[in-house]
């Protein structure tokens, strides 16, 4: 996970760029489905039982990014296999590992992944920065290279966030029958990408009091209308929960009206801890992972939000999560979340027992 805060900067300065000294998984009201896994980030459910996640892997260069289908997940012992292998994954100057990050799915098994950061920014040859179509076998199509798209466009709009921009981070996605989205945690962007690969800009999250708001997951509602997650890690820490959950509907967006783009999203929930994974259960309700609790850099959780009480929210995880990135639904309501999707060597899909 990209926090573009190094240890020599702000996060450094508040928590003494400790994050080797992480904690172990602790014991929790959860049950291990997957165990051993590289970075895991986004998770989506596919049809017939199938749960997937994304690895970002072991970074150094190396080409160990993937994505793994967990059959039957609910079962005590789910078969996992890999259907997706030799990703690129990288380090970055915060500690942390990016290659494949978030994960979507349509009804006919379809996958879409995206990848983080850019070859833009990165000075790589490489599927940084792209969003990518998985058949249930396994064969990849280049969609597009939304990073690139979203580092120019930040260039072109430095001034927004002059301490941050030009910058991309492609990090959550959602995929819709008709449609795309991506939100770029680094160019604090909501994209639509289109069926032929081009690339709009729909709505722009304006920044914190500190730092930027980081975009990192985007969750359809019953209403239709789109919820954005943000992380807002470093206000957080400085003042307490701080991320909000923003509310954009497709149907008042405007790609071509700059004024559009940076007023459409509208906050629906706030005060929450950083938000690094979220989705709608079938119940209506929202689910975000909260990638700490803390201002001490520990105690990942996720909550739930009844979509008619934003304003409130109730942990499930009872704060024992160890940086958790993606949450998924399944079609009964359980409730299912990468644990240790940052900072930790391996981590674990877990299946919640209080939902």
């Amino acid at each position: 996970m990209r926090f573009k805060v190094g240890c020599g900067g702000f996060l450094g300065i508040v928590f003494g760029c400790a994050l080797a000294a992480v904690p172990a998984f602790a014991s929790g009201p959860f049950t291990v489905v997957a165990d051993g896994l590289e970075s895991p980030r986004g998770l989506t459910f596919g049809p017939g039982g199938r749960l997937y996640v994304a690895q970002a892997g072991a970074g150094n260069g190396t080409a160990s990014g993937k994505i793994t289908e967990i059959r039957y997940p609910w079962r005590p012992s789910p078969a996992v296999h890999d259907v997706v292998t030799g990703l690129i994954s990288v380090g970055d100057a915060e500690g942390g590992i990016v290659s494949v990050a978030g994960l979507s799915s349509i009804g006919n098994g379809t996958i879409y992944a995206a990848m983080e950061l850019s070859n833009a920014g990165t000075g790589f040859t490489s599927l940084l920065g792209h969003f990518l179509k998985v058949s249930q076998g396994g064969q990849i199509r280049d969609v597009s290279d939304v990073g690139d798209f979203d580092y120019a466009w930040s260039n072109q709009h430095f001034d927004l966030a002059p301490h941050d921009f030009p910058d991309s981070n492609p990090y959550g996605i959602l995929a819709l029958s008709d449609r795309l989205y991506v939100a770029n945690a680094a160019s604090n962007t909501l994209d639509l990408v289109h069926p032929d690969g081009t690339e709009e800009i729909l709505a722009y999250f304006p920044n914190n009091v500190i730092a930027d708001a980081t975009p990192t997951c985007i969750a359809q509602g019953p209403d239709g209308a789109l919820y954005i997650g943000t992380l807002a890690l470093v206000d957080s820490l400085v003042f307490g929960p701080t991320a909000k959950v923003y509310r954009v509907d497709p149907a008042q967006t405007d790609p071509n009206s700059f004024a559009t783009v940076l007023n459409v999203a509208t906050v629906w929930a706030s005060g929450l801890w950083p938000i690094n994974g979220c989705a709608f259960g079938p119940d209506g309700s929202f689910y975000a992972s909260e990638l700490i609790t803390s201002s001490a850099f520990s105690g990942g959780d996720v909550v739930k939000i009844s979509f008619d009480s934003p304003g409130v929210s109730t942990s499930l995880a009872g704060n024992a999560l160890s940086f958790p990135a993606g949450v998924a639904v399944g079609p009964d309501g359980a409730v299912y979340v990468s644990n240790g999707g940052a900072f930790v060597p391996q981590g674990q899909v877990v299946r919640l027992t209080n939902h």
